[in-house]
């Protein structure tokens, strides 16, 4: 009778060890087969949403974008002309820059090299005190040939200013 007992339960234990083998087979195969359809369309559906919602709020905002890339580039434009004019400290070699139409150029010559920089405007144009005809040199002891002021006007309207001033040469942009 024990023996009976022992076998039945040595019969339960190993079913229970079939059960759990096969369940893991299945589980195994699973993860080989990939993704269902189901777990596919909701991550499709999901994804779209998200890109409707981004593509929407871009286009409300698109002014706020605008001139936020403008303040950008006007800020990049001042660091810019600080950069140069702090290599002409360095160096002891002026920089001279002109506000071109489409960009600003920095041209200089160290060691009988000549250099010529072009840096684009993307966001805005320049008016104001300096031309192509009349040129901002930064010189090698700090200061500038004359003050003046350098306009960035967006396309959508809004003008800052970089101020540069005679006597010190210190050059900053106003406050929007």
């Amino acid at each position: 009778m024990i023996n009976i007992v022992r076998r039945i339960n040595d019969f339960k234990i190993s079913l229970q060890k079939r059960k759990e083998a096969k369940y893991s087979k299945e589980k195994s195969n699973r993860a080989q087969n990939g993704f269902t359809i189901m777990e596919l369309m909701v991550t499709l559906a999901i994804l779209s949403l998200l890109t409707v919602s981004m593509f929407s709020i871009n286009l409300s905002g698109k002014g706020k974008i605008t001139e936020r890339a403008f303040n950008e580039e006007c800020e990049k434009t001042l660091y810019t002309l600080l950069q140069y004019q702090n290599e002409a400290i360095m160096d002891g070699n002026y920089r001279q820059v002109r506000f071109l139409d489409n960009g600003m150029q920095i041209s200089w010559t160290k060691d009988k090299v000549h250099h010529i920089v072009f840096i684009p405007a993307n966001t805005f144009s320049y008016t104001g005190s300096y031309t192509k005809e009349i040129a901002l040199n930064l010189y090698g002891h700090g200061t500038v040939s004359q003050g003046g002021t350098v306009n960035l006007v967006s396309p959508i309207g809004v003008t800052r200013k970089i101020i540069v001033q005679l006597g010190n040469g210190r050059i900053y942009l106003d406050e929007p």
